[in-house]
């Protein structure tokens, strides 16, 4: 290993102490202040990858025109129905709060007998549309969600996941 070159590579060459603790810790301070992680990074880090492994087709939100015109309030009302699509692919799903901070998800997919996985913090639930693309999650926690569809009716039909629901 060569000697230091000049005056920062000597200091960078010396072991951590407690004043690099306390400068970095500070800094760390000032940045949860005035830059903090945003609060879904994690989850949205998440979906980044499942998408990446799986390979999949994204469904994108629908755009709901009755609300396109609304102006900017900080009261609002949850949505109840949300719909997604993709190229090949309509999903719409219904939320139900049943208490208790549970809500129940119905839904229907273009694609009956598709299989539904229904992906929480902690858990996967999944389902299989019937006949007509129905298909339900009695207990799913708060917290967001992403569906992944998976075709029965096409084989090597690339996974469609949605982008999260927040519940």
């Amino acid at each position: 290993m060569n000697a230091p070159q000049n005056r920062e590579e000597a200091l960078a060459a010396q072991p951590f102490d407690p004043t690099d603790e306390r400068t970095l810790g500070l800094i760390r301070a000032h940045l949860e202040l005035t830059d903090p992680v945003p609060v879904d990074l994690t989850e949205r880090v998440k979906f980044a990858m499942t998408v990446a492994n799986l390979e999949a087709e994204i469904a994108h939100l629908m755009n709901d025109s009755a609300l396109s015109g609304a102006t900017r309030t900080t009261e609002y009302d949850r949505a109840t129905t949300v719909t997604f699509e993709s190229a090949g692919l309509s999903i719409m799903v219904t939320l139900e709060p049943i208490g208790n901070d549970l809500t129940r998800v119905r839904g229907w997919v273009t694609a009956p007998g598709a299989d539904v996985e229904l992906r929480e913090r902690s858990r996967t639930q999944e389902a299989t549309s019937d006949d007509e693309g129905r298909f339900v999650f009695e207990r799913v926690e708060h917290g967001t969600v992403h569906l992944v569809i998976r075709r029965t009716d096409e084989p090597g039909a690339r996974p469609v996941i949605t982008p999260g629901i927040e519940i």
